[in-house]
């Protein structure tokens, strides 16, 4: 599969992103199964943090299924036109 540098890195900054929000969720649920008299904030912080991540998530296999789609039509194309090279040379 090729992949050029700049859907590369956004693939990086939304997997960064998800990462974070992943994190977030964990330190939120962590202090919830503490039972803290502040559950309320943590509970709709784990619920912010999961839409967060799901948000980037989505993102991420959008940006994949249109990779992996142009991957595709470049290999049909390659398959449609092939290289002319194996033909001997006109004498």
């Amino acid at each position: 599969m090729i992949i050029d540098r700049e859907t590369f890195t956004e693939l990086a900054v939304h997997l960064k992103l998800a990462s974070d929000a992943i994190l977030k969720t964990a330190r939120h649920l962590a202090v919830l199964s503490n039972g803290e008299p502040e559950s309320e904030e943590h509970w709709a912080g784990t619920l912010d943090s999961l839409m967060c991540m799901n948000s980037e998530i989505t993102v991420m296999e959008k940006i994949l299924r249109a990779l992996m789609e142009a991957n595709r039509e470049e290999d049909a194309s390659q398959i449609a036109s092939p290289d002319k090279k194996s033909e001997p040379l006109p004498s």
